[in-house]
């Protein structure tokens, strides 16, 4: 699938390359696609955001744009790659020290406040640490599901490292905030790891339970902005589609005077 709508280049951090589709004007937003890689749906929610006046960075880090592939094949090589850590606790996969880097890349071509950033699934969590970057003024956090696991050690583990965290923390005590999202009957982002978040950030984690009996039959509970989004006025998804973008809008404006 070819995205005619953004241009690509390649992005190179220390071992890792990865190619970065781009598009739009205005504040940066990192959009970090989901299991199983950058489908038709996560190119369209990036169309989205650039119709909505933001310019919008989206890495590749697996497969092929608008690929069609059973999770379950990207979600081994993903478990035994060097840039995830799938099932490791406490620690910050390898890959968003690239992402960190292209944050910073972001933040040197935009005259906004800071970057935005969301990712979503096995990505959902990387909002965290990459608030280590100072650019990173607006993360979202949709539906973090890693690690993977059933025990309860796992279902509220974070997946970031203490000293990744610590920063957080302290970023948040000087005023940040943080979105996240989640459809209540998601069983790969359990309830448990939300409270988790909360404990941690108290009430500068905004979190947004979606019902998921509001889907469609026949049609999952996931994938908020994604697969499982309803381009529907008064739908759970639409509406917290417009909580993401004024969230962007709030953190990201231009600076005064440029």
């Amino acid at each position: 699938m070819d995205l005619p709508n953004f241009s690509r280049s390649t992005f190179s951090h220390e071992d890792i390359s990865h190619y970065v589709y781009t598009a739009g004007e205005g504040p940066p937003i990192i959009i970090i696609h989901e299991l199983p890689g950058m489908t038709k749906e996560c190119v369209l929610f990036a169309e989205r955001m650039v119709a909505q006046g933001f310019k919008v960075y989206l890495p590749l880090l697996f497969g092929r744009p608008g690929q069609k592939a059973a999770p379950i094949r990207f979600l081994f090589k993903i478990c035994i790659s060097k840039e995830f850590y799938a099932l490791k606790h406490n620690k910050t996969s390898p890959i968003v020290t690239w992402l960190k880097a292209l944050v910073r890349k972001a933040d040197a071509e935009t005259q906004a406040k800071g970057v935005g950033v969301i990712g979503m699934c096995l990505t959902g969590g990387f909002a965290i640490p990459m608030m280590v970057e100072s650019a990173v003024k607006a993360p979202v956090l949709s539906q973090p599901s890693l690690p993977l696991g059933f025990s309860m050690g796992t279902k509220r583990n974070l997946g970031v490292s203490p000293e990744d965290l610590k920063i957080a923390k302290q970023r948040v005590a000087a005023g940040e905030q943080l979105l996240a999202f989640r459809f209540d009957k998601d069983p790969f982002c359990p309830p448990e790891k939300m409270e988790a978040y909360k404990e941690v950030f108290g009430d500068a984690f905004e979190y947004h339970e979606l019902p998921s009996d509001q889907q469609p039959p026949g049609v999952g509970c996931h994938s908020v902005f994604t697969a499982h989004f309803v381009d529907k006025t008064g739908h759970p998804t639409k509406d917290a589609l417009g909580r993401l973008i004024e969230f962007y809008r709030e953190k990201l404006q231009p600076l005064e005077g440029v």
